[in-house]
């Protein structure tokens, strides 16, 4: 694949390209470039970390025009076409018949990196992305297209990458020293089935604490733990129980109401009741104290 200039495609000025080019051997051996494709992961147990990417993301335009401020050759147009040539389908006359898209992969968790020193596709790569509409960066950018791409600063992301081997320490510390009633808390908090053998629950914690410790860490802080335990626990005993069609929680022993709660969002009804009980004041507290009683004392049915 090529950026040199075929017919009428990537005829930059002399000054552009001289700039352009020095800006990317700036970089030095490799550059990478962010692209914000992820989404929120659905999945409470957030086993393959907090957001999901596509298989496969093609980035968009493949070709697009720019404006090039320093044209001021005769006989030439300040509008550029820019595309990524394949240079091995080019017409009788010279002219590019297929150009190359730029690709990422959801194993590369929508980070691209090009070998810019040692692969000159990869560099090509890099000048187009530098000059291409959605680089949030480019002097280029868009005033229509929503801008996806970033070229990720090294320094910011090394400190970043120690933040995260921290995180994940800390999470692994805490998931290897909790006991087995604190992985059975942690257990019903994530709803998962805390009847399976604690071996089983200890090394799911621990999976969850290495492959995303920054959710870990702040899943275990505060009350979370304890109040979505507490809920998935009297579910499980039988004292309350959910209704679907209103999305309400009753006493199970007598039907009685206990709040209705919002059916928006994409938080679970366990969640929800976790977040009612801390943020209703004296009812949500009494609420937690009496469930807490009938829970703890081993009680099947609320009186």
């Amino acid at each position: 694949m090529s950026l040199e200039n075929f017919a009428h495609f990537n005829d930059l000025s002399p000054k552009l390209r001289e700039e352009l080019e020095q800006k990317v051997e700036s970089f030095g051996k490799r550059v990478r470039y962010k692209f914000d494709i992820a989404k929120p992961n659905p999945d409470p147990e957030k086993y393959n970390g907090e957001f999901v990417y596509p298989n496969m993301y093609t980035l968009d335009p493949t070709k697009f025009t720019i404006q090039d401020p320093y044209e001021n050759r005769e006989g030439k147009s300040k509008t550029k076409n820019i595309g990524l040539v394949d240079d091995g389908f080019m017409s009788d006359t010279g002219v590019p018949e297929r150009f190359k898209k730029i690709k990422v992969g959801g194993s590369d968790r929508s980070v691209l990196t090009l070998n810019i020193e040692d692969n000159r596709d990869d560099f090509y790569m890099a000048m187009l992305l530098e000059l291409h509409p959605k680089n949030k960066g480019s002097r280029f950018v868009s005033k229509t297209l929503h801008p996806i791409i970033s070229r990720i600063d090294e320094n910011a992301a090394a400190k970043d990458a120690r933040t995260e081997r921290s995180e994940r320490l800390k999470a692994l510390n805490v998931a290897q020293g909790m006991s087995d009633s604190e992985l059975i808390d942690f257990a019903d908090a994530m709803q998962w089935d805390s009847s399976e053998d604690i071996e089983i629950l200890r090394n799911k914690a621990e999976e969850l604490a290495d492959s995303n410790p920054v959710y870990f860490n702040d899943f275990v802080q505060g009350k979370t733990v304890e109040y979505q335990s507490l809920v998935k626990q009297a579910m499980n005993k039988g004292l309350i129980s959910f209704n679907h069609l209103d999305y309400s929680f009753t006493w199970t022993g007598n039907q009685q109401v206990i709040t209705n709660l919002p059916p928006t969002g994409q938080k679970t009804e366990i969640q929800k009741m976790s977040e009612w009980m801390q943020t209703s004041g004296n009812k949500g507290d009494d609420f937690y104290k009496k469930l807490k009683s009938l829970v703890k004392g081993g009680k099947k049915v609320a009186e």
